[in-house]
């Protein structure tokens, strides 16, 4: 009866392990075998294993077969000890234990008094024997030694092979924050970011939602291949521990700076003829303080209590040239005059070896090159377009088109300006730690990172004030509390919650109500919010032909709250470690990619083949 009591929870932990995701580890376990110098196994050796940082112990047996297993431990610095009777004490120093590995640590014990302490040093590179995966991890050594343009975590994923930088969404929207990044050659939708056991993905652009601080970072892993059933949705597992404090204080405060009065002059070039540097401000500031939570004659929460407070902040100018092929003043009012040598279309020219065709408009159309326009009225060369014509979407933005004081009729770049892209983020994370001894740990964490830059991505910079920019924001909130507690029968239980809101906003600088009036739109084009009323888009497909009016993709809304919850139960049975348990999320993905709202609007040179015969011209 025994027996088949065993087989039945054996079987039980069997089919949860391998059907159900429990909580992405990340913490760690420390496991070895006690023996006696001849290689006999040693069962029922109490061993203890202590965070040399915090002071905090974990005790365990070992069993029939000598094994012991330490599991759910915070990613730091070990020592584990054992004492028996008859047997001197042997203790191990100087564990690195990293975020999700599990660390063998064999403990031998040799005849001699209680008295005695054996002390033998961790091997500074160990192999992880235990464990199929195959990762890269990133140390704190490495978070706080290694040069970060930015500070941004996501730089050091590239320290491990097969890490490269594609160009996608992510970037566009993410100004200086990082692109898509490639693992191994998968998509870069194909990495899952996790903070502290729990999603930290934003699943619009399969970004880190949260980015944190350097300081607030104690390690992450990446794994790509032959990873636990305990993770999921993604190819690439991008496994994020925060810090914690210890029984010492530790803290700092720094300040970055990049300005371009240190900078020299630029290099001249046909797009840029600038006689000074651009302008460049680049400010990163911040603290970190961690320690022991500690109330003078009240409370001492050394080995017991913790905390770890951080704040980083960055305002940044970066500054840039633009530049394009810009009708003149006089154009854009609708006279052209001084087009006159222009040629007009013939549609008699067709092939390249008719002796009109070098001088013809039909070879300026295969140059994507402008021709003398025809009135569609008339059917002769126009010099000028009364502005009683002009359309109302012309009317509207012919503002936000640029001019240039000479004529480009041959499409070389005769306008450019500055265009200066501006980042402002904020970042802050807090966590506590509580140990209760034998009924366990809990620990909570909370984190809040708001992000938001501008770019300029059409001309209308020079004509139109802030018409033109990609305006992306970013307000994100995680927090994440758990409790791990050792349960009867040598069970450990690890019960994690917690949020993520990450709400995104991609937009353009609104036109006015009296524009928005002029177009002569009707219905919900009407009765826009601010962040979906920038102006018409116009792209004109000829050389170098500047863009005006809001950017392509104005706007984007994105807002994806996520609730999860996660279990996970582990259980040591003879020389083997069984885990099992759950992984609950819950979201609503609410995105809204119904852009350019007023209007896009495309033209091209070919148009010019429709006037005077009827046909449409743009």
């Amino acid at each position: 009866m025994k027996i088949l009591k065993h087989l039945a929870v054996l079987t039980i932990m069997l089919v949860f392990a391998h059907t159900l995701w429990g909580q992405a580890g990340t913490t760690g376990t420390i496991l070895g075998t006690v023996t006696d110098t001849t290689g006999a196994v040693i069962s029922g050796a109490p061993v203890e294993i202590t965070n040399t940082s915090t002071g905090v112990s974990t005790k365990v047996t070992s069993t029939g077969t000598g094994d012991y297993t330490a599991t759910n431990l915070i990613p730091g610095q070990y020592k584990v000890a054992v004492q028996m009777a008859g047997f001197s004490k042997t203790q191990v120093t100087g564990i690195i234990l990293v975020v999700a590995q599990d660390q063998r640590v064999n403990l031998q014990l040799k005849a001699g008094a209680v008295s005695e302490t054996i002390e033998v040093s961790a091997s500074a590179v160990a192999l992880d024997t235990d464990s199929s995966s195959i990762s890269q991890i990133v140390t704190e050594h490495q978070m706080s030694q290694l040069p970060i343009n930015g500070r941004n975590f996501t730089a050091l994923l590239f320290v491990g092979a097969g890490a490269v930088q594609q160009s996608g969404e992510q970037g566009q929207m993410r100004s200086n924050e990082g692109n898509a990044i490639s693992i191994n050659g998968s998509r870069p939708e194909s990495n899952n970011y996790t903070l502290d056991g729990l999603m930290n993905t934003d699943t619009a652009l399969s970004t880190p939602a949260v980015i944190l601080s350097q300081d607030a970072i104690q390690e992450f892993k990446v794994q790509s291949a032959t990873y636990g059933a305990e993770y999921g949705f993604s190819a690439n597992q991008v496994n994020i521990v925060s810090k914690s404090g210890g029984n010492q204080y530790h803290g700092s405060t720094f300040e970055f700076l990049r300005n371009d009065y240190m900078n020299a002059i630029p290099h001249q070039t046909i797009n840029n003829h600038s006689t000074k540097a651009t302008e460049w401000r680049d400010n990163q500031f911040g603290y970190v303080l961690n320690g022991p939570i500690t109330i003078p004659k009240l409370y001492n929460g050394h080995d017991r209590t913790f905390f770890l407070a951080n704040y980083e902040g960055r305002r940044a100018i970066l500054g840039g040239h633009t530049s394009g092929a810009a009708p003149t003043a006089a154009e854009l009012g609708g006279d052209f005059s001084a087009l006159a040598a222009l040629p007009t279309y013939d549609p008699t020219i067709t092939l390249t070896t008719d002796p009109r065709w070098a001088t013809s408009c039909a070879k300026r159309l295969a140059d994507n090159l402008n021709c003398r326009p025809l009135d569609p009225v008339t059917g002769l060369p126009l010099t000028t377009i009364a502005s009683s014509r002009f359309s109302r979407l012309a009317k509207v933005t012919a503002k936000t088109i640029p001019t240039a004081a000479t004529d480009d009729s041959s499409g070389t770049v005769n306008w450019q300006a500055t265009a200066n892209s501006t980042t402002d983020t904020d970042q802050q994370t807090y966590r506590v730690d509580q140990t209760f001894q034998k009924w366990g740990q809990i620990f909570f964490r909370y984190t809040k990172a708001d992000y938001a830059s501008s770019n300029y991505a059409t001309a209308s910079l020079a004509a139109q004030a802030n018409a033109g920019k990609n305006i992306f924001s970013e307000n994100s909130k995680s927090w994440t509390g758990a409790y791990t507690v050792a349960l009867p029968h040598g069970f450990v239980n690890d019960f994690r919650f917690g949020k993520l809101e990450a709400k995104a906003l991609q937009s353009d600088s609104p036109a006015s109500t009296a524009d928005i009036t002029n177009l002569g739109l009707t219905g919900v084009f009407t009765n826009l919010p601010s962040y979906a009323a920038g102006y018409p888009n116009l792209g004109f497909g000829t050389v170098n032909a500047v863009g005006a009016g809001s950017p392509g993709n104005n706007p984007t809304t994105s807002d994806i709250p996520v609730w999860e919850f996660a279990d996970s139960v582990m259980k040591q049975w003879g020389a083997h470690s069984f885990k099992f348990g759950f992984d609950y999320r819950s979201w609503v993905q609410k995105r809204n990619l119904a852009t350019n709202f007023l209007g896009n609007f495309g033209f091209t040179s070919s148009l010019i083949k429709g006037n005077g015969t009827g046909g449409v011209n743009g």
